[in-house]
């Protein structure tokens, strides 16, 4: 190609400086129409073509586009940061106020509750400590009179184990109107020695119906411990039974079996069961036999009682009550007129389960 060939440029059509502007016109797939146009030309020629839309029928969508004046001047809502989203004007969204008022309803329900239950608490709590400082004042008082008692008791043992005369020992003594001719009985055959009190090693109540007795087992100077059985009686009244202490006996064992008196008497004894038939006493049918020992001999006898008879069942009950099969009773014995039997004696009656008269026998009768 020459220079002085025309050569294609690509300019604006409103290029007013150009001298001559071709535009080529497309048919199909080629452009076969040229036409040359100055740039006047082309300014005052036709406007440009628009694209054509589809008509209005064939389009889903608005009835009426809004115009660009009423979206500018639509009034924006502006959130405020400090107030939660969703509240408008001081309530949430979408929340009735039947549910602020049941809610608070509830809040106050729940304080007054808490409150009621808080004043029954807080009477609970003064009911407890007030019974607690009873219980405690109460705990006290039966403190202190423990105390006292043992004091008294201590202080009695210490006296009745010193007294060596009947003005002494008399005031510190159970039944002593009864117990007056026994003491001075068994003075005479075994003098009072007066012992000297150390201390109590025991102390425990006895189970005994009627009164209260405590069990003392007192150490003493230069001697055997002592067992004594006190009466209490009131807050301040305590007494030793001094028959226990003693193991009275209306007459001396050994003496009692070598002479065989007739008369009936009563002796403080253990028993226990035994079988030994002979002389008046062989029919094992009719009788029921024990043996029979005291405190401080080595001696025996054989008691008999009808097999059919309150004493044999009380005596029953007795050695199922006391472990080893033996009962402690006082028992009323009576050799048997023209008796052949050397050791057999009859039971008569069984005077107390015990070694002691839980009453004043003198007072009962024979």
């Amino acid at each position: 190609m020459s220079e002085s060939d025309p050569k294609l440029r690509i300019v604006d059509d409103q290029d007013e400086k150009a001298d001559e502007v071709v535009r080529l016109k497309a048919t199909g797939t080629s452009f076969d129409q040229v036409e040359r146009l100055t740039p006047k030309k082309v300014l005052q020629d036709e406007e440009p073509e628009r694209l054509e839309s589809q008509p209005r029928e064939n389009f889903e969508g608005r009835s009426q586009e809004p115009g660009v004046e009423a979206i500018l001047d639509k009034e924006e809502i502006v959130e405020n940061v400090e107030q939660p989203w969703g509240l408008r004007d001081g309530r949430l969204a979408g929340v009735p106020y039947g549910w602020f008022v049941l809610v608070m309803v509830a809040v106050i329900a729940a304080c007054v509750w808490a409150a009621i239950q808080m004043q029954k608490g807080e009477q609970q709590v003064a009911v407890r400590l007030q019974e607690v400082r009873d219980m405690n004042e109460d705990d006290a008082a039966e403190d202190r009179a423990a105390r006292e008692l043992v004091d008294r008791i201590e202080k009695l043992v210490r006296h009745y184990l010193a007294a060596d005369t009947l003005d002494k020992i008399l005031p510190l003594v159970r039944q002593p109107e009864r117990v007056k001719p026994l003491i001075e009985a068994e003075w005479k055959v075994r003098p009072k020695q007066a012992l000297k009190f150390a201390r109590v090693t025991m102390f425990q109540p006895a189970s005994i119906p009627s009164s209260t007795f405590w069990i003392i087992r007192a150490e003493v100077r230069d001697g055997e411990p002592q067992n004594l059985i006190v009466e209490q009686k009131g807050e301040t009244d305590v007494r030793v039974d001094w028959e226990t202490h003693v193991c009275y006996q209306p007459m001396d064992w050994g003496r009692y079996i070598a002479e065989r008196p007739s008369a009936a008497m009563d002796f403080r004894l253990w028993i226990t069961p035994d079988s030994y038939y002979s002389h008046e006493f062989s029919n094992a049918g009719r009788w029921r036999c024990y043996r029979l020992k005291t405190k401080g001999s080595d001696d025996h006898l054989f008691g008999y009682a009808p097999a059919d008879s309150d004493i044999a069942r009380e005596l029953d009950r007795f050695f199922q009550g006391n472990s080893g099969g033996m009962a402690t009773v006082i028992a009323r014995l009576r050799f048997p007129a023209g008796g052949n039997s050397p050791r057999g004696v009859v039971i008569d009656k069984l005077i107390e389960p015990r070694w002691m008269y839980v009453t004043d026998p003198s007072k009962d009768g024979p």
